[in-house]
C-alpha cells in the first residue's frame, strides 16, 4: 500500500460495499464533475456522491473542478448530489459560479487543488533524473509539458519555437510526461523536434522537484502550471480547457496563448516570459503561500467532518 490506505475497485458495486460504516465520503480533486467529452465521467462520480447518501455518509468535496457541465439533466443530478455535501471546497471561483448556476445552495469556498500542497523531491533525486537523460547542470532550462489534445498546435510548430528559443539563450530543453501513458508518444514527438530530451519521473513528488529544476515551462497540461507556481518558475501556459484559464486568471499568469496558438505566438511568448523572469519570480514568491493556504483550507473542512462530536 503506496500511501499506507485500503484501496478497493472503482466498479458501483465495490463503491457501494466499501461505503457501509464509513465515516465520511472525500470527492476530489481533479475536474470530477464535468460532460465535455462524454456523461460517462460525470455520472460515475455524481452517483458515487448520492451512493454516501443514500448510505447516511458525510460527503466532503474537496479540491474539485467543477465544469463545464452542459447536459441539463446532468445540472440537475450534480446540483442534487452537491447540495448533500456537509463541505464543499473547489479549486478555482468559476467552478464556485459554476455551482450556484446549476443551483447548489450549500455554502461553497474556494480553495486551491490539492496539489498545491505537495513537497518535491529532494536535489539529488532531481539531478539524477536529469543526468540520466543526458542533460547538464549549469545551463538555462526551458521545461516542457505536453498531452495529447485535438486542436493543440502541431508538434512540428512547438518543437521548432522551443528549438529557436533554445538557441537564442543557449538553454537545454526538458520534456517531462506527466502521464507516463497517455503524454509518452507526444512528448518524444516534441522532444525529436526541440532537440530536448524526455525525462520520466515515477512519482509526483519527481515531477514537482523536476518542474523546479528548469528556468522557464511551458505548459499545456494544468498541473504543471500549479507546480510551476508553487516553484516560482515562470510558465507560458497553452489552454485548452476552461480549468488553465482559470488558473491561469486566478494566479494573475501572463496570457495563456490558445491551444492552437501559431509558431510566431510561441516563440514571442516565451522571449517576453523570459525577459520578464525576474519579476515573475517574484510574484509566483508572494503568490504561492497563498495557493497552498487555500488548498489547506479544504483539507481542515475535512478534519472538522471527521473530528468526535463534542
Amino acid at each position: 500500500m503506496l500511501h499506507g490506505v485500503e484501496a478497493h475497485p472503482r466498479s458501483p458495486l465495490a463503491v457501494w460495499q466499501a461505503l457501509a460504516g464509513a465515516r465520511l465520503l472525500i470527492s476530489g480533486g481533479g475536474s470530477l464533475v464535468q460532460d465535455v467529452t462524454s456523461a460517462r465521467s460525470a455520472l460515475y462520480y455524481i452517483g458515487t456522491m448520492l451512493a454516501a447518501s443514500m448510505r447516511r455518509v458525510p460527503l466532503a468535496v474537496v479540491g474539485q473542478g467543477v465544469g463545464p457541465v452542459r447536459r441539463p439533466w446532468v445540472r440537475r443530478l450534480a446540483a442534487a448530489a452537491f447540495n448533500r455535501a456537509q463541505a464543499i471546497s473547489v479549486r478555482d471561483a468559476a467552478s464556485a459560479r459554476a455551482l450556484r448556476a446549476m443551483g447548489v445552495v450549500r455554502p461553497v469556498d474556494v480553495g486551491a487543488d490539492l496539489a498545491a500542497l505537495m513537497t518535491p523531491s529532494p536535489p539529488q533525486r532531481v539531478e539524477e533524473l536529469l543526468a540520466g537523460s543526458g542533460l547538464g547542470t549549469s545551463v538555462p532550462r526551458l521545461g516542457v509539458v505536453v498531452r495529447p489534445w485535438r486542436g493543440l498546435v502541431e508538434v512540428s510548430n512547438m518543437g521548432r519555437a522551443a528549438r529557436l528559443f533554445a538557441a537564442a539563450h543557449r538553454a537545454e530543453i526538458a520534456v517531462f510526461p506527466f502521464d507516463r501513458t497517455r503524454d509518452l508518444e507526444i512528448s518524444h514527438a516534441v522532444a525529436e523536434a526541440s532537440g530536448g530530451r524526455v525525462v520520466q519521473a515515477t512519482t509526483p513528488q519527481d515531477l514537482l522537484g523536476l518542474v523546479g529544476a528548469v528556468d522557464l515551462m511551458l505548459a499545456v497540461r494544468l498541473h504543471a502550471l500549479i507546480f510551476a507556481t508553487i516553484q516560482a518558475v515562470p510558465a507560458v501556459a497553452l489552454t485548452y480547457d476552461p480549468k488553465v484559464t482559470a488558473f491561469a486568471s486566478g494566479m494573475g499568469l501572463p496570457g495563456p496563448l490558445a491551444a492552437d496558438a501559431s509558431e510566431q505566438d510561441l516563440e514571442e511568448a516565451l522571449e517576453l516570459a523570459w525577459s520578464s523572469r525576474e519579476d515573475a519570480r517574484a510574484h509566483l514568491r508572494s503568490a504561492a503561500p497563498a495557493l497552498r493556504e487555500a488548498a489547506a483550507s479544504g483539507v481542515r473542512g475535512v478534519v472538522r467532518l471527521l473530528a468526535p462530536p463534542g
